[in-house]
């Protein structure tokens, strides 16, 4: 299955944030790990000084809460005898 995550598209004649991909890509971050591309870049060098932090650390929140949601168990084995 594709998945565009594409975050902004056009809708009616204007550009709308689609809440799928915006989903897709948090699906995404839980497997891959997200950075930050400001402090990577060097133009903060934590994240005190800056306004999206409360964003970032909700974004974590979601990402963690969804993977605590579905990650589910449904069989274990033992190995040892």
């Amino acid at each position: 299955m594709f998945v565009d995550n594409a975050v902004v598209k056009k809708f009616e004649g204007g550009e709308v944030y689609d809440k799928f991909a915006i989903a897709a890509t948090l699906f995404d971050v839980s497997f891959k790990g997200a950075s930050c591309s400001v402090i990577e870049s060097q133009v903060l060098k934590n994240c005190e000084g800056c306004n999206l932090k409360f964003l970032c650390r909700k974004i974590d929140e979601v990402v963690n809460d969804y993977t605590e949601k579905t990650a589910v168990v449904t069989q274990s084995f033992n190995f040892s005898k």
